[in-house]
């Protein structure tokens, strides 16, 4: 299911020494503050950020949409991309945040914690690649056992995330 307005990002653990990257967005893309930052992979459109409603195996994971970036009205719901790849930019969130996970045999659990997990969606996460079909999110790092967080599933985002604890 795509999104079709933002989304609040909960962040885990301290925001120290996570700054907010700012990236150019695919032209005519609308993106959700909150839900999960791709960057095409290849194609004419690669290195621009795009919608997660349909990642791609090539794609890359930066972290969270969290606005629009200068120079751009802030508004919304969703932040939209100009006729141009790049004529609108937004900020994105790095770190590590609390997402939803897949279901069935792609549920993340305890088995899963320091594995790379990979993205399913604009906000869901899925412990397996989908037969290589699924970029890397980044390692799954924690756990909301007492349901005060949405999502409920500790994510260090970035698709150059290896393996182990913060």
């Amino acid at each position: 299911m795509a999104l079709t307005s933002d989304v609040k990002i909960v962040r885990y653990g301290s925001p120290d020494g996570h700054e907010l990257q700012n990236l150019g967005l695919k032209a005519n893309v609308t993106v959700y503050r909150g839900s999960i930052c791709l960057t095409a992979g290849t194609g004419g459109s690669a290195g621009y950020v795009k919608n997660a409603s349909s990642p791609a195996a090539t794609d890359i994971c930066w972290g969270l949409i969290d606005s629009a970036g200068p120079g751009t009205i802030d508004g919304g719901p969703g932040i939209t991309g100009g006729s141009t790849d790049g004529a609108v930019t937004v900020n994105v969130a790095t770190g590590t945040f609390f997402l939803g996970s897949s279901t069935s045999s792609d549920q993340l659990s305890v088995a899963t914690l320091g594995t790379v997990v990979y993205v399913y969606n604009e906000t869901t996460v899925a412990a397996t690649n989908g037969s290589s079909s699924r970029p890397a999110a980044g390692v799954h790092v924690g756990i909301d056992t007492t349901g005060q967080y949405p999502g409920g599933y500790a994510i260090r985002l970035g698709s150059n995330q290896t393996t182990g604890g913060l």
